[in-house]
């Protein structure tokens, strides 16, 4: 069976690739059609192809392959730095492939509904961590049920019941009650209990990492968008009312000092007791409306109806406060939200609903065959063969070497698996007396391989991914072979770069110029009298002091100009001094020319820059020539011009 599922594979691709035409043979190696197109296509706008631009692109596509293999024969795709940068943009390439994609879309959808649709509702809680003894969790467990049955049996108040038995502190201050959220806000398995629940009606009880739950929602509604909001917060001990009291005494005091005209911010990094906040002028960011404030904290900032509108004084548990509206901004569209949500599902607890459900897939496709048993673990474990004292004296155990994973081509023994243990965890004796533990580790074991396996299908499964990681690949490498060969070459070889300079120095010149001060006036009487006072080497200051008694006005620019059109010369016609005033646009000019610059090659300081870009620019047409002068290339022209118009993708 797995001979034929191999065989079936290798036909498909060979007969695939039979059908390829080749484009270009460098040194007898093909570049097929399918390849040139992609880059072409994903680097041009238009629809169409024209002869000129596949002439163009053809060249340009054998200097980079031709680069490609150069930096291959000098081994840089063996290096560990290029590895490690391949296999950093391999994750990110496979990470779409390794899930479920159709439960990842409904995840998605359900995640935007839970955004744009808040709910109310009040909880239960019996604390137990994940790590507790089965004792424990039976405990919390038999206490939930029992408060579970009492809901269900009688009329009992689940709010009363939530003050007295809850261990959520918001039981005993609201009971239970913890206002609205949405999507992100609380753990994914208490999110599902809350929205999937009819309204009014008790969830069946639900564990999450903080222990079981009975979840009532009270209300849904849509979602307010966000506001971005700041506070000023005078702190009070909710439990002590003079201090309460006194607190709403500042509150109030500092209400009155913002309506008598006092800056909000000032207040805030004077008074405010939020010291995170205070220092930004009691700026807080964005406030989602079912966020994670007080529901009177949240109420206060959306009952403002405009930006920098103050609310009056409220209390939450927390104290007194006061709070501005800075901004506004509506709930996203589906289309706006979909990335984001697509990343928070990433590292949120729902996205193991999508691997759980790729894992399973992945069983059935490659026909997965499972003999593992945790006892056998545990036997093997407690052998003295595995005692670093006894190891010599003791057989190792035959178990150790039986199959207990079988897939595709892959088998994994007992031995594989203990191994992985090993890697994985600190001391081995813990699994002797826990088989549920063995199983979570054995589960753990299973998935890596299997995902690991299913990595190395993935070039052969999906073109597009096969022909992407090549795409980086050779562009990691083609970046790495021009800064040795070009960029960096061309920077530290200052012999080589001097040379270029000396050879090429008349390409950088500076153009005829003249260093000058330029004083510019609206005034004509004025401008004659600014010639007058420059003739006779009156300083600027002082010509300032003189034309501006009048409130006339003069400026002063001091400029090495290389253009004279505006000025109705040429520079030969320029002479050093002073001119006579020039009208320019409704302005007189009169210039004081005090040094006049001949036309001359830039130095190599004077330019290192742009002398360094030409010098790199020398050095990749020498390396392409001498490229193409060491390989045997063919282009095939009929494939190449049988290209016609974009494909539809």
């Amino acid at each position: 069976m797995k001979l034929t599922w191999l065989f079936s594979i290798v036909f498909i691709y060979a007969n695939f690739y039979s059908q390829e035409i080749d484009i270009l043979t460098i040194n007898g190696n093909k570049v097929y059609k399918s390849e040139f197109e992609q880059i072409y296509w994903k680097n041009k706008k238009e629809k169409l192809a024209t002869k000129e631009d596949l002439d163009e692109y053809i060249d340009l596509f054998i200097n980079f392959k031709l680069k490609v293999l150069a930096a291959e024969k000098l081994g840089l795709d063996t290096m560990n730095k290029f590895i490690n940068e391949l296999n950093g943009y391999k994750i990110q390439l496979e990470k779409p492939y390794l899930i479920d994609t159709a439960i990842n879309e409904a995840l998605i959808k359900e995640a935007y509904f839970r955004t744009i649709n808040e709910i109310e509702a009040s909880h239960i809680m019996i604390k137990v961590s994940p790590t507790s003894s089965p004792l424990d969790t039976l405990k919390a467990w038999k206490t939930i049920d029992s408060i579970s049955k009492v809901l269900a049996n009688t009329k009992s108040s689940f709010g009363e019941l939530a003050e007295e038995l809850s261990h959520c502190p918001s039981g005993k201050m609201d009971k239970g009650n913890l206002g609205y959220f949405n999507a992100f806000k609380m753990v994914y398995p208490f999110e599902n209990a809350a929205y999937n629940t009819t309204i009014g009606k008790v969830s069946p009880i639900v564990r999450t990492r903080f222990g079981y739950h009975l979840v009532k929602p009270h209300n849904l509604r849509k979602a307010k968008g966000r506001v971005k909001a700041a506070h000023i917060m005078i702190v009070c001990d909710s439990k002590k009312q003079s201090d309460c009291n006194n607190a709403k005494e500042k509150i109030d005091a500092i209400y009155s000092s913002i309506m008598n005209g006092r800056s909000f911010e000032e207040i805030a990094k004077e008074s405010s007791n939020d010291r995170k906040s205070a220092q930004k002028g009691g700026e807080l960011g964005w406030i989602s409306s079912g966020g994670n404030v007080y529901p009177s904290f949240e109420n206060a900032v959306f009952n403002l109806i405009a930006n920098n509108e103050i609310s009056k004084p409220f209390q939450t548990p927390n104290g007194w406060h006061i709070v501005k509206r800075l901004d506004f901004e509506n709930v996203k569209s589906y289309e706006d939200l979909r990335y984001e949500l697509k990343n928070k599902i990433q590292k949120d607890a729902r996205a193991q609903k999508t691997r759980s459900s790729f894992i399973n897939s992945l069983k059935i496709t490659y026909s997965l065959k499972e003999t593992f048993d945790p006892k056998t673990v545990q036997n093997i474990l407690a052998n003295k063969y595995f005692d670093s004292i006894e190891i010599r004296k003791n057989t190792r155990p035959k178990s150790i070497d039986k199959v207990i994973v079988d897939f595709a081509e892959n088998q994994f023994t007992y031995k594989d698996f203990i191994v992985f243990l090993s890697n994985t965890s600190k001391q081995l004796g813990k699994y002797k007396s826990d088989v549920k533990l063995i199983s979570e580790k054995y589960n753990q074991f299973l998935n890596l391989n299997l995902i690991e396996y299913e990595k190395t299908q993935l070039p052969l499964k999906y073109p597009d991914f096969k022909a992407l990681l090549k795409e980086y690949r050779d562009g990691i490498l083609l970046f790495d072979i021009s800064d040795q060969m070009i960029w960096s070459k061309a920077i530290k070889d200052t012999s080589g770069l001097k040379l270029f300079y000396e050879k090429n120095q008349d390409t950088w010149k500076y153009p005829n110029r003249a260093k000058t001060e330029i004083y510019t006036t609206h005034d004509k009487k004025t401008a004659k009298k600014i010639y007058k006072l420059l003739s006779k080497k009156i300083k600027y200051d002082s010509i300032q002091k003189i034309v501006n008694q009048d409130d006339l006005n003069v400026e002063l620019n001091k400029k090495t100009l290389d253009e004279f059109n505006d000025f109705n010369m040429s520079y030969n016609e320029l002479s050093e001094g002073i001119t006579k005033p020039i009208k320019v646009n409704e302005k007189f000019i009169i210039l004081n020319v005090y040094e006049k610059l001949d036309s001359r090659n830039k130095l190599l300081n004077e330019a290192e820059g742009i002398i360094v870009s030409a010098y790199q620019n020398h050095l990749e047409k020498e390396w392409i020539k001498k490229l193409r002068s060491e390989n045997e290339i063919t282009v095939n022209y009929d494939a190449l011009y049988s290209i016609k118009e974009k494909p539809n993708r």
